[in-house]
């Protein structure tokens, strides 16, 4: 019985080392690597283990090496070309010589041609050619010299013109071979072109590049409600595995001019379109009026006494202040204001820099919440790039994120309006604000303790911003914008 169980016992063991033999030469080849592993269909999906198709390092070394900046829209080449200056940077610090950066765009206006060449912003130039041109460059292969980056200068215009052609020109090139296409955005709620989104998120290849962090935050937004809407095309499309980066289109303006300290605040600039939908200027215009009506003197200013504009007072210690409306269009000024508003409209760059260099404050003046929820001003880059600070609120500065910094922004309190803000920043005394009662309620806005903290800090603060802190404050930005460069020319997400 014994001798049996001993009998039994060994069968067992050699079966159980002949298995463990077996196993092992049958995952493992005589060179010592993986049977699994040399299969052509890889590891088998019950072991759920993932598999990547291709390294880490080796995404990261493919690099685009063969750009097309492209635009059918004639503005916003300013927006555009400071991406493609991060871009040349980029490349030159590659030194690889095999790297090109081309043009398809309509001729730029008012001398924007003339900045582009001072400021050096195209490098690593290729072909220059109307934007009707772009598809033949597409159509080829990389080795025929193809297009492997497509930047659209403006999505909300381009896309539509060209997706139906770049469809085409995808399904012509090879599985190794396809391009990818950047879209520079500027506003969320702009929806026509966004239907062909699917589609090349469907592929991998569309990414978006707004010029500030609340456009990047509303589209993240709305492609995560899309990711997951009950609708099959949307939610297999891919929307939320879409890159999203920023870029801030701030220039490295020369030669701006060195302003004496102290001084008076004396002129303050609103920029962008003379349209009352898009800027308050109503608003702006009534609450000046008002100010100069209460106290003219803080404005340099004589009383009207039965004139129909108010005049400077010539014996003023202060200069008088003027405001700056620079954009384009046309824009009634009331009658009071005539001697104090000037508008300065389609200037050329050089004209265009230098005015709105030499003034002490940029005013936003946004007529509702469309720049701060779903698209960017480029008002705000202006300010930064000519060394202007910028009047603004707490929402403003978190809206768009890289002005979130003292250096180069005028903080004021959102209870206290633009007009406010000027008049106490020109005088160095907020108290015609912090005892007004706008509501009539028989409580001065000074009472409420966060308010009036808030308005001591602007004052505090002040109006003035140190060229070394504009310097290192811009530097930071660059840094960043290249950084955004780097990821997209090696396709990281």
């Amino acid at each position: 019985m014994l001798s049996h169980r001993v009998t039994s016992l060994a069968l067992i063991v050699v079966l159980f080392v002949s298995s463990l033999w077996l196993l092992s030469h049958s995952l493992y080849s005589g060179d010592g690597s993986s049977a699994w592993g040399n299969r052509k269909e890889g590891y088998p999906p019950y072991l759920n283990i993932h598999q990547p198709l291709e390294s880490v390092a080796d995404l990261s070394s493919r690099r685009r090496r063969n750009v097309a900046f492209a635009t059918s829209f004639v503005m916003h080449g300013d927006v555009y070309m400071a991406f493609a200056r991060s871009m040349g940077e980029v490349m030159d610090a590659d030194g690889s010589d095999d790297q090109y950066i081309h043009l398809f765009a309509p001729e730029f206006s008012f001398g924007l041609q003339e900045v582009v060449h001072k400021l050096n912003l195209w490098t690593h130039r290729g072909i220059r050619a109307n934007y009707d041109q772009l598809m033949h460059y597409v159509d080829r292969s990389s080795e025929e010299g193809g297009i492997d980056l497509i930047v659209f200068g403006t999505c909300e215009f381009d896309m539509n013109v060209w997706h139906s052609a770049l469809v085409d020109a995808w399904n012509a090139r090879r599985e190794d071979d396809k391009f990818k296409i950047v879209c520079v955005v500027h506003n969320v709620a702009d929806t026509n072109w966004q239907q062909h989104i699917p589609y090349w998120a469907r592929r991998s290849a569309i990414r978006l590049l707004p010029i500030a962090d609340h456009v990047a935050k509303a589209f993240r937004d709305k492609f995560a409600v899309q990711a997951e809407s009950p609708e099959p095309l949307l939610y297999t499309a891919g929307y939320d595995y879409i890159p999203v980066d920023v870029h801030v289109p701030v220039l490295d303006i020369p030669n701006l001019p060195v302003k004496p300290y102290p001084r008076h605040l004396e002129k303050a600039v609103i920029q962008g379109t003379l349209d009352s939908n898009r800027r308050d200027y109503p608003r702006v215009f009534k609450d000046l009026i008002s100010s100069l009506r209460e106290d003219p003197g803080a404005w340099g200013y004589l009383p009207l006494e039965g004139r129909p504009s108010y005049v400077a007072d010539p014996n003023s210690l202060m200069p008088p202040f003027r405001l700056l409306l620079v954009g384009s269009g046309w824009l009634e000024i009331p009658e009071e204001l005539a001697d104090i508003v000037s508008i300065h409209t389609d200037l050329p760059y050089d004209q265009f820099y230098r005015l709105v260099a030499d003034c002490d404050v940029v005013v936003p003046a946004f007529a509702d919440n469309t720049y701060l929820t779903v698209q960017a001003s480029s008002t705000v880059a202006l300010a930064a790039e000519l060394n202007v600070p910028i009047l603004v609120t707490d929402r403003t500065r978190r809206a768009y994120g890289y002005i979130d910094d003292s250096r180069a922004v005028i903080t004021r309190p959102a209870a206290m309006p633009e007009v406010q803000a000027l008049r106490a920043l020109r005088t160095g005394n907020a108290s015609a604000f912090l005892l007004s009662d706008p509501a009539d309620i028989g409580q001065p806005v000074g009472n409420l303790r966060p308010i009036r903290n808030d308005v001591m800090n602007m004052m505090h603060e002040g109006w003035v911003r140190d060229r070394k802190g504009w310097t290192e404050w811009k530097a930071g930005i660059w840094r960043k914008n290249r950084k955004v460069a780097e990821k997209i020319l090696r396709d990281l997400p």
